[in-house]
């Protein structure tokens, strides 16, 4: 276990972290745990930005498999299937940016107000 460990992300199903010392990122998601150099993480990245942009419903509709979206891993023998749901899990697990949630003031709530 690396002594340096950062956690970068969590999801309900998975963590993403950076050890120092390796450098290696390390993403454990479900069953999976990934272990990627920088640039490997990248083209991850960008492997699963592409996979969000497929429309995999229509393509296997016919399948009675309920995870039918396709991660290659490097071999052609060795597929990883995941869920529609567990695929955008694992898109929010790699995304850093932190969205911020606009503060509401008391002028944007439609509330009628009475004392008694």
């Amino acid at each position: 276990m690396c002594t340096a460990l950062k956690f970068l992300n969590q999801t309900k199903n998975g963590h993403f972290t950076f050890c120092d010392n390796s450098k290696l990122f390390q993403i454990t998601f479900n069953n999976l745990c990934f272990e990627f150099y920088e640039w490997e993480l990248e083209n991850f990245k960008s492997y699963i930005a592409a996979l969000m942009k497929t429309k995999w419903d229509s393509l296997h509709k016919d399948t009675f498999r309920s995870k039918k979206v396709p991660i290659s891993v490097g071999n052609k023998y060795f597929v990883i299937l995941v869920s529609e749901e567990e695929l955008f899990e694992l898109d929010a697990l790699l995304n850093l940016e932190t969205k911020k949630i606009p503060m509401l003031h008391a002028k944007d709530i439609n509330y009628r107000f009475i004392e008694n």
